[in-house]
């Protein structure tokens, strides 16, 4: 595998963790915990980054939560059926310093992680017995992850106080260097 691939998706990557943290940043506090409409944005915003933190790590037994994680926080309510309909928003929120900050120690993992993809690695069996992916699919998968939730975000934030979130072509929207 060249180079190029692993340095385009990388970048996408982290393109749509920064269009998380905009989200994040845009985002009134009156809004960050409210739960008129359901599941709050911080609730998906920590779901979306707790995700990927996990999905950059090589298997479920590498992984390291954060200082600050409890179980089930990372569970959406109406998500994952085989827990019957148990799971609910936690009542302690978690802050957007907090969010940011785990949101940047994402961007510093992914990019270690394609940096160091090769053909042989993107090949193999990603680590998760739920996914039953190569590890290049399986990073795709993952951007998808957190381009959904990232503009489910989005959505709430224009619909419940106008605020528009800009689109990044890259993590800093900065054009590539030209590939042709």
């Amino acid at each position: 595998m060249s180079e190029f691939w692993p340095e385009v998706i990388g970048r996408q990557y982290a393109a749509s963790i920064e269009m998380l943290k905009n989200a994040v940043d845009a985002c009134p506090e009156a809004l960050w915990d409210d739960r008129s409409d359901g599941t709050p944005i911080w609730h998906i915003v920590y779901h979306t980054i707790f995700f990927c933190d996990l999905y950059l790590t090589e298997n479920l037994e590498a992984f390291k939560p954060r200082d600050y994680h409890v179980d089930h926080y990372h569970f959406l309510p109406g998500d994952y059926k085989e827990f019957g309909g148990i799971v609910k928003t936690p009542e302690r929120c978690y802050s957007t310093a907090q969010m940011l900050e785990y949101a940047d120690h994402c961007t510093r993992k992914a990019k270690a992680v394609f940096a160091s993809l090769n053909e042989k690695r993107a090949r193999e069996r990603c680590g998760f017995w739920w996914y039953e992916l190569n590890v290049g699919e399986f990073l795709i998968n993952s951007l998808r992850h957190n381009q959904h939730h990232g503009a489910q975000i989005a959505l709430i934030l224009r619909r419940r106080a106008d605020i528009g979130i800009d689109w990044l072509g890259t993590e800093h929207n900065e054009p590539p260097s030209p590939t042709w």
